[in-house]
């Protein structure tokens, strides 16, 4: 069994952790292919992340909108040096979460109208050219990681 204290388990945190760095800082020229590599590397933590917190449909709204999030403000990520990239991602999806949860009745705050248009801005942003990524951003039906404290890594 490999344990997250292994070196070799180390080593690839932070070779994931490296990785995504670098495509947020490409994501900051506004590179495409950079945001798509973003995106499938992460979306299903995204999820997985807001889904321990939001019914499933409202997690794929909150996963969307914190990519969409993401392409506007990555060129003003706070550490340029990208050594807390999961955090900073981390905080808006936190943030996403609470604008879904915010009003008093449960009921979420965004409209039908305020989702289905982040819909088609992620749509645009991920492109044409990968039609399973643009089926993961409206559905998120995979099967992968837990959220956790960064690239790799499972809440135990």
């Amino acid at each position: 069994m490999v344990k997250p204290s292994d070196p070799a388990t180390i080593h690839l945190a932070g070779r994931r952790e490296a990785r995504m760095n670098d495509l947020v800082a490409r994501v900051a020229d506004h590179d495409r292919l950079a945001f798509r590599s973003l995106y499938t590397m992460l979306a299903l933590r995204v999820w997985r992340c807001a889904v321990g917190q939001l019914p499933p449909a409202d997690a794929r709204a909150v996963t969307r909108s914190t990519f969409v999030e993401i392409w506007h403000l990555a060129g003003h990520h706070p550490d340029p040096q990208g050594h807390e990239t999961w955090a900073w991602i981390l905080s808006i999806i936190a943030r996403r979460v609470d604008d879904r949860t915010r009003s008093g009745d449960g009921q979420p705050l965004d409209g039908t109208g305020h989702d289905e248009h982040t819909l088609l801005e992620l749509t645009a942003l991920l492109g044409n050219g990968d039609a399973p990524i643009r089926a993961a951003a409206a559905g998120l039906t995979l099967a992968g990681r837990t959220c956790g404290r960064g690239p790799g890594t499972a809440r135990s």
